[in-house]
């Protein structure tokens, strides 16, 4: 059933199948959502890491344990296990990905290769997930904004604890403004990180190597965005360690970042309460205030388009942070503006894949 099912979409796709795979693979995302998680490769790059880490940093460097209790030894630091670490978790998907492709371009044509590429785009993309996790902020939000002074805690704290699973930061004692404010960062840097850089890698990989080529980039992103969500912390135990996987992930995120500045501008422009100009000149202005090189691109183009103010002072498992301000609008943010954040992520994502199909097109 499932081989007839894949045949038959794998026929309809034999047209123009590069022209539709960024198009292809949104679409199943809104149609399908996030996948469960026994079929979701960033829960299986999660458990790989896990068990990777712990191999590496028994296996490379002095150690803290007599070498004979771990058996043989690499020479080398934390730097050395943390590389050897990250290329054991990302490389073995980026092949996979693209040998399956392979794989299912000679069992089947051209069709089912490039379907196998819309499937491992669409299981590395994120924007509906994203955007139902900020809803879920916004609605207790809503709820809360509506109670006496004093009634609404109840909706305060269930925004809290939804946010916090979007971020990293601290988020007990934030008030109703700094919720509003922390979901919409994240949605405006996951923009990036979750959608505009796997719809990038797609058509990159897709232009130079074929069906192959796109499954492979995006499978090999994914992986280095997951290690370095689990490895990029500056704290004692990673801040060596995961010095390559941060190094990666900044550098597959670097054009799709620059890219998000114009794209959010332009997805601005479709709603009346957006300002694209002033999308445009937030982001560029504020552009560096970020510790990653990456970052501050979308959430200040954000910031500028919803005329908010985000970012500034946090706080990291009870220390204190003092970032940068992204923008200069007002800091009051509401679950209005975390609503209109997840229609300009939408609006946004949709230009990047009209723009990739464009791209496939032309060439």
């Amino acid at each position: 059933m499932e081989l007839t099912v894949f045949s038959s979409l794998a026929g309809l796709a034999a047209g123009l199948p590069p022209v539709l795979l960024a198009p292809a693979a949104l679409a199943l995302d809104a149609v399908l959502g996030e996948p469960p998680a026994r079929f979701h490769p960033v829960c299986a790059m999660g458990a790989l890491a896990r068990r990777v880490e712990l191999f590496w940093r028994g296996h490379v460097g002095p150690g803290v344990t007599p070498p004979q209790a771990r058996g043989w030894r690499l020479p080398g630091g934390l730097c050395t296990a943390g590389a050897l670490a990250a290329c054991t978790v990302s490389l073995p998907f980026a092949a996979a990905g693209a040998l399956l492709a392979l794989l299912a371009g000679a069992l089947a044509g051209e069709g089912a290769a490039w379907l196998c590429a819309a499937l491992a785009a669409y299981l590395c993309l994120a924007p509906c997930s994203l955007g139902e996790h900020a809803l879920r902020v916004a609605e207790p939000l809503r709820r809360s904004a509506g109670c006496p002074v004093g009634e609404g805690e109840a909706g305060l704290e269930e925004a809290r604890r939804s946010v916090s699973m979007l971020v990293g930061r601290d988020t007990a004692a934030l008030d109703a403004p700094g919720v509003a404010r922390a979901c919409i960062e994240s949605v405006g840097e996951n923009l990036t990180d979750g959608v505009l850089s796997t719809l990038f890698w797609a058509a990159a990989g897709g232009l130079a190597a074929g069906a192959a080529g796109a499954a492979g980039a995006v499978l090999l992103h994914r992986a280095c965005n997951v290690l370095d969500a689990l490895w990029g912390k500056r704290d004692e135990a990673y801040a060596r360690f995961g010095t390559c996987a941060a190094r990666a992930d900044d550098a597959l995120n670097w054009f799709p970042a620059r890219l998000s500045l114009p794209l959010i501008a332009l997805a601005a422009l479709l709603f009346p309460a957006c300002s694209g100009r002033e999308a445009l000149r937030m982001g560029w202005r504020y552009r560096r205030a970020h510790a990653s090189p990456n970052s501050a691109w979308s959430e200040a183009a954000f910031a500028g388009a919803l005329g908010l103010r985000l970012g500034g002072p946090v706080a990291y498992r009870g220390r204190a942070v003092d970032y940068p301000w992204l923008g200069e609008g007002r800091a009051e943010a509401g679950a209005g503006d975390i609503a209109r954040a997840v229609r300009l992520m939408w609006a946004s994502s949709l230009l990047a894949g009209g723009f990739a199909a464009l791209l496939f097109w032309a060439v």
